[in-house]
């Protein structure tokens, strides 16, 4: 079967390994008034003080370079750590900037999270972030475009293919790429701790169930030769019981003729074709 995308330096598929830096945000983010308690901030803090410096070390042994998504209020809550993260070579992508729903904003209130967020990444790491991808939650019609309209090189916040693709721009604004991910390749759902999500789930997966899911897709990506995005959330996933499951995706990447880059590398790429 003829392959829908060459990848460079012959390599037979691509894979993305996404760091999301949620923190406390995401549950002050879901719904504030029955979240912005110790107990739930507590589980989002274990992400700066624990998690994060886990994954750190294991993308460090086995020299990989992830793309890390932070809110715009993480760089201005824990500011050393995003500095110490960009240091190490690793990718700074923007994650709204309180960890908002963009499907309860107006367009005026999209466009301003986006340019806050971008500007307290900036005025952390001395660089504009490139990539974009929405917080946990809805969006409206718009909000593509206005991500689009905002400047960002790539956006990595649908589920609608198996390979990056361009979005044409239109007017004074340039084409943008998809990175498209995928729910079972997403950590959150199958190990945060709270109310079923979703529904009716239990509240924690079996670890080796989900390391099962996430080799059975690295595998079929591969023979496919498609794009794998993994995407990560320090709180959840940086627990010393859980970082094997990170440490055997990552040896089974390395073992293969795998291209594994950040987004804004795939994205250069995509757009050069």
């Amino acid at each position: 079967m003829k392959k829908e995308i060459v990848w460079p330096h012959g390599h037979q598929a691509a894979a993305m390994i996404c760091i999301m830096l949620d923190a406390e945000f995401i549950w002050l983010g879901m719904d504030p008034e029955k979240y912005d308690t110790p107990k739930h901030r507590s589980m989002g803090e274990y992400g700066p003080r624990r998690g994060i410096n886990r994954i750190l070390e294991a993308l460090d042994r086995f020299q990989v370079k992830a793309t890390f998504f932070a809110p715009g209020i993480f760089a201005e809550t824990y500011p050393e750590q995003l500095k110490e993260i960009a240091e190490a070579g690793h990718e700074i992508a923007l994650h709204g900037y309180r960890h908002e729903d963009f499907g309860g904003l107006s367009k005026e209130q999209q466009q301003s999270v986006l340019n806050r967020g971008a500007k307290a990444i900036e005025q952390t790491i001395g660089r504009m972030p490139v990539g974009f991808r929405l917080p946990e939650g809805g969006c409206t019609e718009e909000t593509l475009t206005l991500i689009q309209q905002a400047g960002f090189l790539y956006d990595n916040s649908f589920f609608d293919h198996d390979i990056p693709y361009r979005i044409p721009g239109s007017g004074a604004y340039a084409d943008m790429i998809e990175i498209p991910t995928r729910w079972e390749l997403i950590d959150f759902p199958y190990l945060a701790w709270g109310d079923s999500f979703p529904a009716g789930n239990a509240r924690i997966a079996i670890y080796d169930d989900v390391l099962d899911n996430w080799l059975r897709e690295l595998n079929a990506d591969y023979d496919m030769g498609y794009c794998y995005v993994l995407s990560l959330t320090p709180q959840t996933i940086g627990s010393p019981g859980r970082m094997f499951m990170v440490n055997t995706v990552l040896e089974q990447i390395k073992r293969k003729n795998i291209w594994l880059a950040t987004g804004e590398e795939i994205a250069r790429y995509v757009m050069s074709l």
